[in-house]
């Protein structure tokens, strides 16, 4: 098999010759196009990974000045014209000629609500959205708007999908009729892009926020559409057993983001895989991590170690 045979018959829920893995870190946002095609290029050459996850290490260009309710309908969103979008394409354009055509490439998306914090302040986001939901959900429309055709615009340049972090479920932030009425939609309007198109993937990353300990309502996104869904095993004490119950698609994960990926020693980290493997079975799992490899001193052989792991079992 190929990677891309491999973790399509993963993402169908069929046997593949092994079990696929994948994992990523951020890079610098000052990195030019080709150093940000390099540093991708590195990690899936040095790992052996089976699919190539394109960071998005670039912000959106979200403008505007949020000091009342009424400037919400205001903002503005650079569109697939503007430079930032253009810098992307041209690092899907250059992963894509380089790494060929038998590996999947999924561009990470944050959603418009995450766009929005960014952009304004989580503070200011969340003051306005219990204040005046109505202006708020105007201007996540505009950017939910503008990042729709920019979905698209990754799939024509050469992405096979969208790794899309879905955030703003977290524990204490909305109850769940807020969320399904702010939040929940927009992410919805991101997703059906890749959904609706031919032969492209979603990858549903549900993932949790610092000021709120990581932990998100995880169950709240199960009837999103994806083809492999990720959370935080350990943040969330959701295991992937029973995510397997939740979800009607495969899993992606399983490891500690922060653990022995990070920190290893290798042994650790082959016996990580091996219980992870060990309890859910082979069949419609990808292994990876919790969320991004956060921390320093980053190891490339680490992660090899897990991709090996998994092969081997």
């Amino acid at each position: 098999m190929t990677r891309k045979e491999r973790v399509r018959a993963v993402m169908n829920r069929q046997p593949a010759d092994y079990v696929p893995a994948g994992f990523w870190f951020h890079y610098k946002p000052d990195y030019s196009v080709q150093e940000m095609i390099d540093a991708h290029m590195k990690l899936y050459r040095e790992t052996g990974a089976d699919v190539i996850k394109i960071m998005q290490d670039y912000m959106y260009p979200v403008k505007g000045t949020i000091t009342c309710a009424d400037d919400w309908y205001h903002i503005s969103v650079g569109g697939t014209d503007s430079e930032e979008f253009k810098k992307l394409e041209a690092v899907i354009r250059g992963i894509r000629q380089e790494a060929g055509e038998d590996v999947l490439l999924f561009q990470t998306m944050f959603g418009p609500f995450k766009a929005a914090s960014i952009a304004f302040g989580d503070d200011v986001l969340m003051k306005y959205s219990k204040e005046a939901p109505e202006a708020v959900s105007a201007g996540i429309k505009i950017i939910a708007d503008a990042l729709e055709e920019w979905a698209r615009g990754y799939l024509n340049a050469g992405a096979d999908g969208i790794y899309y972090s879905a955030q703003f479920g977290e524990e204490g932030r909305f109850t769940k009729t807020e969320w399904e009425t702010l939040v929940k939609p927009y992410d919805l309007q991101i997703l059906q892009v890749a959904q609706q198109a031919e032969e492209k993937y979603n990858i549903l990353h549900i993932c949790g926020e610092p000021e709120y300990h990581f932990r998100t309502h995880v169950d709240w996104f199960a009837d999103y559409p994806a083809d492999l869904v990720n959370w935080s095993v350990k943040d969330n004490g959701y295991s992937l057993e029973k995510g397997r119950e939740t979800f009607s698609c495969a899993i992606l994960g399983g490891m500690n983001n922060k653990g022995n990926i990070l920190n290893g020693p290798v042994e650790a980290i082959e016996e990580e895989v091996k219980e992870i493997l060990d309890a859910f079975g082979t069949t419609g799992i990808m292994i990876g991590a919790d969320c991004t490899i956060q921390g320093e001193n980053i190891r490339p052989e680490y992660i090899k170690a897990a991709v090996d792991a998994a092969h081997q079992y």
